[in-house]
């Protein structure tokens, strides 16, 4: 018999009630401050990030520009290079005599 007595006080508390989550004024207050502190932390941590990126992005920005201006710099070295050894190999400019008088028309 004592067994069985035994067994009931085991079982006695076999599902549990649910508790209700009660806050005072204070209580509540402190809660919203802090999801309000927390929220704020969130949104400056994400906007530093976002201003460094911003940052790394103009540079290699500029740094693009300053390649694609020397890049067009050396395309027009390039063609004028090629145009005077172009102008020197031509047959006009083969057939040319040089000369030794100058007059000039008045």
């Amino acid at each position: 018999m004592a067994t069985a007595a035994f067994t009931a006080r085991r079982n006695q508390n076999l599902y549990r009630q649910p508790t209700k989550l009660q806050l005072g004024p204070t209580s509540a207050t402190f809660v919203v401050i802090a999801l309000i502190s927390v929220l704020a932390l969130l949104y400056l941590n994400q906007i530093t990030k976002t201003n460094a990126f911003s940052y790394k992005l103009t540079e290699q920005s500029a740094q693009r520009d300053r390649v694609l201006a020397e890049k067009r710099e050396l395309q027009v070295e390039a063609g004028r290079l090629q145009s005077i050894e172009a102008t020197k190999n031509s047959n006009v400019a083969k057939g040319m005599v040089p000369t030794s008088q100058v007059t000039y028309a008045r």
